[in-house]
């Protein structure tokens, strides 16, 4: 666990949750790993399991853990505007519960942020926990870039839509309209999003990112035809991207996750 501190503001980091206390785990250690030291875990929470046992770490003054019956009229964009509302930090950030963060995150996002209103990544690392893939991470790029990875200022007037999926999309594209600042696919380490079989999309909304770009699709169905898709150039990691991966992999096989 990395120390907390009060210097620089403060960063929310916002999870919505439900009966994912394993995967969640892999979230929780992320944030306590994170080299930001001024920053809180809000967590809204409407499933049954217990995740009292993976917050003991947290202090008590940098969690709030909001739990709610669960209604199935309520949507994913009603929680986030919930968590927007328990945040008590001049930044947030979006913390899904399913996704891994490299120990820099915060740190890299505040810098890239400096006097703009939000910042996102242009591309994340992404895994499947599919036999075939399971040791084969791509460079996973997003039109308009990857909504999962915002950090942004507090602004109450921006809401998510009440939306059951996709809603994490148009707020990114609200704050664009604010102005952003949009991380390069270098960057692409800092967030590793997880295909496990229960996501809110389906397989394809992370298959299909693995040749995105007009570039990728004419590239990868080349090299299908030829036998050569090991040497695809969005497997081909940097020495961080492949740190990064790495130490993802590690942790997810310690908590049994695959």
């Amino acid at each position: 666990m990395m120390p907390f501190g009060d210097e620089g503001p403060r960063i929310s980091c916002l999870m919505v949750t439900a009966d994912r206390r394993q995967l969640a785990e892999r979230s929780v250690d992320c944030f306590l790993s994170q080299h930001y030291p001024n920053r809180e875990l809000i967590i809204v929470d409407d499933g049954a399991e217990d995740y009292t046992p993976i917050l003991t770490a947290i202090p008590a003054e940098r969690l709030i853990h909001h739990r709610l019956v669960k209604d199935p009229a309520r949507t994913l964009g009603e929680l986030r505007n919930l968590s927007l509302d328990l945040a008590r930090g001049d930044l947030l950030a979006q913390w899904d519960d399913d996704d891994w963060f490299d120990p820099e995150r915060l740190t890299r996002q505040y810098a890239a942020l400096g006097a703009k209103a939000a910042c996102w990544t242009h591309a994340t690392l992404v895994h499947l926990d599919d036999p075939e893939w399971l040791e084969r991470p791509y460079i996973g790029h997003i039109q308009g870039g990857a909504p999962s990875t915002i950090l942004h200022v507090r602004d109450d007037h921006i809401r998510y839509p009440s939306e059951r999926k996709g809603e994490d999309s148009t707020y990114r594209d609200e704050w664009g309209r604010r102005g952003a600042v949009t991380m390069g696919a270098e960057w692409s380490a800092l967030l590793i999003r997880c295909f496990h079989g229960s996501n809110t999309w389906e397989r394809d909304h992370f298959t299909r990112r693995v040749a995105l770009r007009p570039i990728d699709i004419v590239e990868w169905n080349i090299r299908k035809l030829l036998g050569t898709t090991a040497n695809y150039s969005q497997f081909r990691l940097t020495p961080r991207q492949r740190a990064s991966f790495d130490a993802f992999y590690a942790q997810s096989r310690a908590l049994g996750i695959f």
